[in-house]
Parts: C-alpha cells; sequence; structure tokens
C-alpha cells in the first residue's frame, strides 16, 4: 500500500524565517532590494488554488496609487552621479538605488 503525504506552506512561518529574512518582525522594505526571492520564499497572495482573490486588485491600487503620487509631484535626483548598472532577475537596476527627491 502506497502512503499519501500532505505538504503545506505556511507564509506566516516562511515570512519569519531568520535564515530568509534576518530580524523578520522589522519592517525593512529595503530587504527585497538585496535579493531577488523565490516563490518559495516570497508569496503574500498564498499559492495554488487557495491564492488571495484580490492579488490583482490589489496590485492594480498599488499602481494607481504610484501613478497619483507621480501625476502630483516633480521628482529630482539628490545628485547627479553615474550609476553601475545591477542584474536583479531578468531586470536591470542601478547598483545601490538612486536618491530622488519629491517636490510639489
Amino acid at each position: 500500500m502506497a502512503w499519501l503525504t500532505h505538504l503545506y506552506s505556511k507564509p506566516y512561518l516562511t515570512h519569519h524565517h531568520e535564515d530568509l529574512y534576518p530580524q523578520p518582525k522589522q519592517f525593512k522594505p529595503e530587504r527585497f532590494l538585496d535579493r531577488q526571492y523565490t516563490p518559495y520564499e516570497f508569496f503574500p497572495f498564498g499559492g495554488g488554488s487557495r491564492r488571495c482573490l484580490g492579488e490583482a486588485l490589489a496590485l492594480l491600487e498599488m499602481k494607481l496609487v504610484l501613478a497619483t503620487i507621480l501625476s502630483h509631484y516633480q521628482l529630482s535626483l539628490v545628485e547627479y552621479q553615474s550609476v553601475k548598472p545591477q542584474r536583479r532577475g531578468v531586470n536591470i537596476t542601478p547598483s545601490g538605488g538612486v536618491k530622488m527627491v519629491l517636490e510639489k
């Protein structure tokens, strides 16, 4: 007789794992700039057949909020300097980020 094993992932436990997220209880959004997490390490909307139905709406709202902010403010560089490109997944981003100022 074959044994059936069920495997479950727990987003809360994964997102609070010290090896993946140092100081997991602290709000540190910059941690996502340093590393590209796999879908098995970061899944804010769950996964599989029980994936959050509101994922598309949440992502749309984030884009709308960002577009609204950018349409009401002018972005300018803090200082002009050359930046070194860095590969992040399939994207190329500036290494170390780019410091900007929001002006009305």
